[in-house]
């Protein structure tokens, strides 16, 4: 079976969606093949995704599974792709159900399933807005930053799980809200007296 998720790439400061297809089939050798210009960290997140998605609680398939980031003659860097390649992988191997085509998906995997930083998550939201995506999904720890983009619904997601829960229905995965898109606390200047800075 076929399944196909969006992700995006960061060129310069620009976002650039990029579409993982994978399949999985039961001919040939047992094995997951990557193509489309992966680099070593996307490579390596074969071992991330098998071992992210088993530690989920889910079953990695045993037949020949095949990814490919397109465009293809684009150079795809980074671990940005482990979050949308698992899912992908469950979807093509009929753990997981839906229609994605509205959303956006990054995210860098632990072995445990937790969803990492990703850096240019704006670039990233932001594209995917101007895209016409109505979802985006994106770690936990890059949620508030992404919901700064309009036009768009922003999902934090802390882990694997939490995300497979709740595109079954399971337990949905709370949005992003205009109470989030405050300035961070490390950024606040409001308290700050600048006639009391000397030099």
């Amino acid at each position: 079976m076929l399944a196909k998720v969006l992700s995006c790439a960061v060129v310069g400061l620009e976002g650039v969606l990029i579409e993982v297809e994978v399949d999985v089939s039961n001919g040939g050798q047992p094995g997951v093949v990557l193509v489309g210009l992966p680099d070593a960290a996307v490579q390596e997140s074969r071992e991330r995704v098998r071992a992210a998605i088993r530690n989920s609680g889910g079953k990695f398939p045993h037949g020949r599974v095949t990814v490919n980031l397109a465009p293809a003659d684009l150079k795809k860097a980074g671990p940005t792709y482990d979050l949308p390649i698992a899912i992908g992988v469950l979807l093509a191997g009929r753990q997981l159900y839906g229609d994605l085509s509205d959303a956006l998906i990054v995210g860098e995997l632990s072995l445990d399933g937790i969803v990492r930083h990703t850096p240019g998550i704006i670039s990233m939201v932001s594209l995917a807005a101007e895209k016409g995506l109505a979802r985006a999904f994106v770690p936990e720890v890059d949620a508030r930053e992404a919901s700064l983009v309009q036009g768009i619904v922003v999902y934090p997601v802390r882990t694997l799980a939490d995300l497979v829960n709740h595109l079954t229905g399971e337990v949905p995965v709370a949005p992003m809200t205009d109470e989030h898109r405050h300035v961070h606390p490390e950024y606040d200047t409001n308290g700050t007296d600048f006639s009391e800075i000397k030099g």
